[in-house]
């Protein structure tokens, strides 16, 4: 059986203690019968016994503040050390006291497990408990982002509570809480000690109204953590924040810089959907009747009133247009027009105030025209939340969910790297002379609008372009965006590649340098083509692509199959009309005055080296010779027949008429030995190859230098495909069932 208890003096200090007043290393211990005392874990974890654990990767110093200046008389401490009875969000109040002072059951274990799985109507606090503990107060060295971007989602408890799990400070407390953070498409876990900042016994952390409540102030200090300092959080802003605690697609609107039109028209589509909307003062201006600055507003309905008559009127529907905002902290209302007791409110029949009354009746809830709404607020944060989410908290399923697609890839110098599908005759055209904007293009996504829907209806469409990114990465980011194409009745949905060029990109996107890109928009039904990119060419980066619609949707990525179209050996026939005259005479010399049957490497290298002016590459190696014998070899004797010398230079002269026609002019790089790398899908086309994106991009890895293609790795890149066709046509005649698919024998094949 073992107790906590919390002591008043000081731990002995370890080497080279930072002085008392700094640190506060003075959190309660662990002391355990005939044990004693533990300390931590060499490697930082907390164990079950020993003193109470203290991070290693986060210490309590001046690089934790971040700001030298606010670290004289900083003591950290831990909750026991402010209130008595500390708690954590959903830990009741009442109940048995198994932490400090209390025993230590085996049930407590179980105990926490089940709060681990408590359903929704658990999580769900009473509103009046809800709006106390969200009532925030920003610390010294807090932020205000963080803190309204977690006061907005605790009225999602379930998405709230992935962020901060249920913890506890009377069962298993070691000094350790974990929070789960959205990084880049994964939640990345951060463990923090519960040592807080303070001065002279007043907290420099933001909380909330319950002051025994230590949730926002430990969340904060993770968050610190993953962005490696409190000072660090400063430079966020709260579409960062929304993003990081929900994992949603944040979509941020200026509300004083756009037309009032577009605001209202987002908050129709938004709001009946799942969609979380946070309004936010801007910082410094001056507030509106009864509204407080620090505190989180959300979005959370509409409605329409009839106007009296000689009313302003609006746009677009903007005449007598509610807007239901809710403090999440029941503290600042609204005290405008529409207001209780206001005017506008007296002036309404007693039933529509009824409707309008039952319709906000949670604590902190108004209503307020929507007009003063733009006018009041100065941002607009919409996160999107995907169907997963929706799945999982109640709270949403009165909204319609939006349906997802969601794509890891990447930009690849070579490949598909080349910038924006616009850019000819920019860096990109300057640096790759000769190639297309075709040639250069990112991945491409085709989306069928309305095959589910009414015919003739609008789809809803959320396309969001998220670059890889780390909290604490100091590389500036990229500016990225996307382009919309509609495609037209007539194209071919399978190789749209051959009209993009005729096409005009829609104008519902735009370039910025900022992690993510987002745009909310709506698309009639059709065929549409989604190209993320870079703004500038040859940028190497990789990115998430999320799409979500709020009806079906036809979405993929467009791709080629992996297919030998024509293979020239093969239909070889001994006419000499592939084969100029001179070039056989001077094969057929060779083999007759050696007298020899059959050809290794060295002696094929030695018989292009004779005709290299009419071969593609001057100067062949001998590893490209080993690749082209390897071609007619099917015994693996290291050696081809002299009778299969003709169909392989018939194949190289196909690939060499191949080589200079999608080159272009004579005077192109390709006729000099080299070209662009991202003609390689041009070049393959062309010689009878088509090769899907993995293969291609694996294709540029494994042969290109850069953005450069030379001709010997062009033919050495289809000689190693055309060998992994047919060994996968072998493999798959002995086998009766082949594990292996075509793709993944040729990517094991190239890629050695």
């Amino acid at each position: 059986m073992r107790k906590f208890m919390r002591t008043r003096g000081r731990s002995p200090p370890p080497p080279a203690p930072a002085p008392a007043a700094h640190t506060g290393r003075s959190a309660g211990s662990f002391c355990g019968g005939a044990d004693g005392a533990h300390p931590t874990d060499a490697d930082g974890s907390e164990g079950s016994r020993g003193a109470a654990w203290e991070d290693p990767e986060f210490p309590p110093s001046w690089r934790a503040l971040g700001d030298k200046r606010k670290v004289a008389g900083v003591q950290w401490l831990r909750p026991h050390e402010l209130c008595a009875r500390p708690t954590f969000l959903n830990e009741a109040a009442a109940g048995s006291d198994s932490g400090r002072g209390g025993a230590s059951t085996a049930s407590d274990a179980a105990d926490a497990d089940a709060d681990a799985d408590a359903d929704a109507d658990d999580l769900q606090e009473p509103d009046h408990e809800l709006a106390a503990r969200w009532s925030v107060t920003v610390g010294e060295v807090g932020d205000v982002h963080v803190c309204c971007a977690a006061a907005a989602l605790a009225l999602t408890p379930r998405l709230l509570a992935r962020v901060a799990p249920p913890q506890s400070f009377r069962r298993r407390y070691t000094g350790a809480f974990r929070f789960k953070f959205w990084v880049f498409g994964a939640w990345r876990e951060v463990r923090v000690d519960d040592r807080l900042p303070t001065r002279g016994g007043r907290p420099l952390f933001s909380r909330g109204g319950l002051r025994d409540d230590f949730t926002l102030p430990l969340l904060e200090k993770a968050y610190a953590k993953l962005y490696g300092s409190y000072a660090a959080l400063r430079a966020g802003s709260a579409a960062r924040a929304l993003q990081d605690l929900s994992g949603g697609i944040v979509q941020s609107f200026s509300l004083r810089r756009q037309p009032r039109a577009l605001t209202f028209r987002v908050l129709n589509s938004a709001v009946p959907r799942s969609t979380l909307l946070l309004a936010s003062l801007a910082a410094g201006d001056r507030a509106a009747p009864g509204l407080l600055p620090a505190q989180a507003y959300c979005v959370t309905g509409l409605a329409r009133v009839r106007e009296p008559a000689g009313g302003a009127g609006g746009e677009d529907g903007e005449a007598g247009a509610l807007v239901r905002v809710r403090a999440v902290s029941g503290r600042g209302a609204w005290a405008g027009a529409w207001a209780p007791h206001s005017p506008e409110w007296r002036a309404l029949p007693d039933h529509d105030q009824r409707l309008l009354r039952d319709r906000a009746n949670a604590p902190g809830d108004f209503w307020m025209s929507f007009t003063d709404f733009a006018r009041a607020f100065s941002t607009l944060e919409l996160v999107h939340v995907g169907p997963d989410d929706w799945m999982r908290e109640r709270a949403l399923h009165a909204k319609r969910p939006w349906r997802a697609v969601l794509a890891r890839r990447r930009w690849r110098t070579g490949y598909n790297a080349g910038g924006p599908p616009h850019c000819t005759g920019t860096e990109a055209a300057r640096r790759t002379p000769g190639a297309p904007s075709l040639s250069r293009l990112g991945p491409i996504f085709h989306v069928g609008v309305g095959r589910g829907g009414a015919a003739g209806g609008k789809c809803h469409v959320v396309v969001s372009v998220t670059q890889q990114y780390g909290p604490r990465a100091r590389a500036r980011l990229h500016a990225i965006g996307f382009a919309v194409y509609e495609l037209p009745p007539a194209a071919a949905p399978r190789r749209p590649l051959q009209h993009l060029h005729t096409l005009r990109a829609l104008d519902v996107t735009h370039e910025c340098r900022a992690r993510e890109v987002v745009t909310f928009f709506t698309l009639p039904a059709g065929q549409y083509l989604v190209v993320p990119h870079t703004r500038r060419a040859h940028t190497d980066a990789a990115f998430l692509l999320r799409i979500l619609t709020d009806d079906h949707t036809d979405v993929w990525e467009v791709n080629e199959d992996n297919v030998i179209v024509r293979d020239i050996s093969s239909e070889f026939h001994d006419d000499g009309q592939l084969i100029p005259a001179e070039v056989r005479a001077s094969v057929v010399k060779m083999l007759g005055k050696r007298e020899i049957d059959e050809v290794d490497a060295a002696g094929l290298r030695a018989a292009l080296r004779r005709v290299w002016r009419w071969c593609l590459v001057a100067r062949p190696s001998l590893e490209l010779c080993r690749a082209l014998v390897a071609l007619r070899d099917a015994g693996m004797s290291g050696r081809v027949r002299a009778r299969e010398l003709p169909p392989l230079l018939a194949l190289l002269a196909y690939w060499k008429h191949a080589f200079l026609l999608a080159g272009g002019a004579p005077a192109s790089p390709c006729s000099r030995g080299a070209c662009s790398a991202y003609r390689l899908r041009a070049l393959l086309w062309a010689a009878g190859v088509t090769a899907s994106n993995k293969v291609l991009e694996c294709l540029v890895l494994r042969f290109a230098r850069g953005a450069r293609l030379s001709a010997e790795a062009y033919v050495m890149a289809l000689a190693r495909l055309h060998l992994a066709h047919e060994r996968y046509r072998a493999l798959d005649t002995k086998m009766k069932s082949n594990p292996l698919s075509l793709e993944e024998m040729i990517l094991m094949t190239i890629y050695s």
